[in-house]
């Protein structure tokens, strides 16, 4: 899957490299850090996006099967968004969703990174609520040494991306439509499987 001339598993490798090297401790709660080094990113090849901010859900479920639900990022307080994701002309972007099982205190299966098509609807395993939506040109204000962390990290993505050196290899899966949650159900895909049985259900938890 390509932006451009972006290979989108590439951004993603790049961006969980950088995020676990720089947040060992915390990598899975930077989704403003990742939606900036994205947007950064593909402002430098060319690529036009934006910011998004809201609320954000995901079906997880249990390695053994026995439990499922819907979590996430929702009900900040102060009507600040929960979440942060990237949005082109044609691409939902957000990788985060992936990290949801990092802080379970059930083991959940491995979840996706999302691309998500938005010509396509959202599957029922994968649920955004938008409260902001930045302009394109966006220049957020941080407090002198969260800016100077920003900016530092930044820079890695792009340098990393553009490396010919530094390996990009993604270690997990990426959904981009219904047909694509099928598509990784019908290769065994534990995650796909159970959400395709949820997705059945006549009623299900949303935002």
């Amino acid at each position: 899957m390509r932006i451009g001339r972006v290979k989108v598993e590439d951004l993603y490798a790049t961006i969980d490299w950088c995020l676990r090297k720089d947040f060992p401790l915390d990598f899975d709660s930077r989704c403003l850090y990742t939606a900036y080094a994205i947007h950064s990113v593909l402002k430098n090849e060319g690529i036009p996006s934006i910011i998004v901010g809201g609320d954000a859900l995901a079906f997880t479920v249990s390695v053994d099967g026995s439990q499922a639900s819907v979590e996430g990022f929702a009900g900040a307080k102060q009507g600040e968004p929960s979440h942060y994701w990237v949005e082109t002309s044609n691409l939902l972007l957000d990788p985060n969703v992936s990290y949801l099982p990092e802080r379970s205190r059930i083991k959940r299966v491995p979840m996706p990174m999302v691309a998500w098509e938005r010509k396509q609807p959202l599957s029922q395993s994968l649920q955004y609520r938008e409260q902001i939506r930045h302009d394109e040109n966006v220049e957020f204000r941080f407090t002198e040494d969260i800016a100077a962390r920003m900016d530092s990290f930044v820079k890695i993505c792009i340098k990393r991306f553009k490396s010919k050196a530094g390996k990009k290899r993604l270690s997990g899966f990426i959904i981009s439509s219904p047909e694509s949650i099928k598509q990784h159900a019908s290769n065994g895909n534990k995650w796909a499987l159970s959400a395709l049985r949820f997705q059945k259900m006549q009623s299900v938890p949303t935002i």
